[in-house]
């Protein structure tokens, strides 16, 4: 791409996507779009169908920034912005038109070209790195993993990621939440060999970034560096479906302003579309020259894995489908069953496609002799911890009923932080209602009798 300011610089793109060793004859739940100026990969999650139409439903408001101008810098991002929080509607809306793809989700990771700056956004694990020149690969984007949670806060080393049971733990997607947080990085201004590679965790997971990095260095066409990837990652197994956008900054004369030129990479085991979303299967088409405007999605049914995990989970997690047991209605069995419950989905979810969205669960628990909010599961997998504190809120333990002393110590599930702030301001309520003493000086019970059993 050359940009109106006449850099002498043009921007060429490349994608290509497999649906992998480990599920052949399997759905790809991957989507990649690639335009004049935007740019983006999603890998959806859900059995059946609804990991594809995740990462489809995902990539249509970013597909309406293509070619659009910008006034400054801070437009085009805040643009991004608000189209990643747009696929987060979509998907959502789509989910709750369909009961059958309730509980999917997807990442997405997208970047907007301007004036030969890279603007990016990003939700998940898809990743996006830099090379420039022949010199270290950088990764532009951090993973939203458990795994990636646990680097960062000193408890599991870079190196440990690789084996670590967990590594596929998503703690942030597209359609789990109504609001979901973006990730954009101040925009990169290109250099002419630079080279800026879109990819979901098919590719970034078997195979390691100084591999990635030395493909790309070593291989002078885009064709063939996108082919080389996608058979890269085959051969460590293809656990997971494998997609990439290749971008490749080059010379281009001062006065040549055609737009991006857009080639769809041709793999074995590939299927898609170019010019439209879901024109038919078989092998990649290439794109066309300068100005191609395509999205490819890699579609080879039946359903993922035989069974619908994300609905499962989605069934546990749904808003106002998890309540706080009743101690007065033989709390402690509903209690040990939503536990079970919850271990049983959890291992659903970590056998069938390695990815969990903690974001959507909520429990109240102890921490350091206070009320606490967590999000997540309050368990344990392989010594690691499922969840982690979203808020110290009050009140002391200490000053609470015995029995929810009891039950916070294992951990008192709720549906959403909005129901536990309310049930926190409750119990803060009879905390102050017990410690109010009455004229002869005694401590007199709450005025709310049975507000202790109803946390």
């Amino acid at each position: 791409m050359t940009d109106d300011r006449g850099s002498g610089m043009r921007l060429r793109a490349y994608a290509g996507s497999d649906v992998g060793q480990a599920r052949k004859g399997k759905v790809n739940e991957d989507n990649l779009f690639f335009g004049t100026t935007v740019f983006a990969v999603a890998d959806g999650m859900g059995g059946h169908q609804a990991g594809e139409v995740a990462s489809e439903e995902a990539l249509k408001p970013v597909e309406d920034l293509d070619g659009r101008d910008y006034g400054d810098e801070s437009d085009a991002t805040e643009a991004l912005r608000q189209a990643i929080r747009g696929a987060n509607r979509n998907v959502i809306a789509r989910a709750q038109s369909d009961p059958s793809l309730s509980g999917m989700g997807t990442t997405l990771t997208a970047v907007v070209v301007r004036d030969g700056r890279v603007h990016l956004g990003h939700v998940g694990d898809s990743r996006a790195y830099l090379l420039r020149g022949r010199g270290e690969i950088t990764q532009l984007t951090t993973d939203h993993t458990l795994v990636e949670q646990l680097v960062q806060e000193g408890r599991l080393s870079r190196d440990e990621i690789a084996t670590h049971p967990q590594r596929s733990v998503v703690t942030r997607a597209i359609g789990v939440d109504s609001e979901v947080e973006v990730d954009t990085l101040p925009p990169l201004v290109l250099e002419v060999g630079d080279q800026v590679l879109l990819c979901s965790d098919g590719l970034s997971g078997p195979v390691t970034d100084r591999e990635i990095a030395d493909i790309l260095v070593d291989t002078e066409d885009g064709d063939d560096a996108v082919r080389r990837l996608l058979e890269a990652a085959n051969a460590r197994g293809g656990p997971d479906n494998i997609t990439v956008v290749l971008l490749r900054a080059e010379p281009g004369a001062d006065h040549d302003d055609e737009p991006t030129e857009a080639v769809a990479a041709v793999v074995s085991g590939s299927s898609g579309s170019s010019g439209g979303r879901g024109s038919g299967a078989g092998g990649a088409t290439p794109a066309g020259g300068g100005g191609a405007r395509s999205s490819i999605a890699i579609r080879t049914r039946p359903d993922s894995d035989g069974h619908d995990f994300a609905s499962d989970f989605g069934r546990y997690g749904a808003r106002g489908s998890v309540a706080a047991p009743s101690p007065e209605r033989g709390g402690s069995v509903k209690r040990v069953l939503a536990i079970l419950l919850s271990a049983v989905v959890l291992l659903a979810v970590l056998g069938g496609g390695g990815w969990l969205l903690l974001s959507r669960a909520w429990f109240l628990g102890d921490v350091d002799g206070e009320v606490a909010i967590f999000r997540g599961l309050p368990q344990q997998a392989a010594g690691v911890d499922l969840f982690r504190v979203a808020e110290v809120t009050g009140p002391a333990v200490s000053d609470l009923d015995p029995r929810i002393r009891d039950r916070l110590a294992e951990g008192i599930t709720v549906a959403s932080q909005s129901e536990a702030l309310a049930t926190i301001d409750e119990w803060r309520a009879q905390a102050e209602d017990a410690a109010e003493p009455t004229p002869t000086s005694r401590p007199r019970r709450s005025r709310r009798s049975n507000a202790s059993e109803s946390p």
